[in-house]
């Protein structure tokens, strides 16, 4: 009897699949992933959010920082409309 490990688990990836391009983040300098907004997410994630991070003037995280959430004011109104 064979036994089953869904590929998501084997490698540690966790929760729904993250969509860089819809998100903002900032940078925060680290040594390694720990904290990162993308840890754990797929490598194309990741490939992603760095893509989005130099299209934004944010540095690659190989350059030693990770990308946390950036603080948004609560009383800012957003300019993408729901359900369009």
């Amino acid at each position: 009897m064979r036994h089953c490990v869904a590929i998501q688990d084997w490698l540690g990836h966790h929760g729904e699949p993250l969509h860089p391009e819809s998100m903002q983040f900032t940078t925060r300098p680290a040594k390694g992933c720990r904290g990162c907004l993308f840890k754990g997410q797929h490598s194309s994630i990741c490939q992603r959010a760095c893509q989005a991070a130099e299209r934004a003037e944010l540095e690659h995280c190989e350059r030693g920082v990770i990308y946390v959430e950036k603080p948004v004011d609560t009383r800012q109104v957003s300019l993408i409309e729901k359900g369009h």
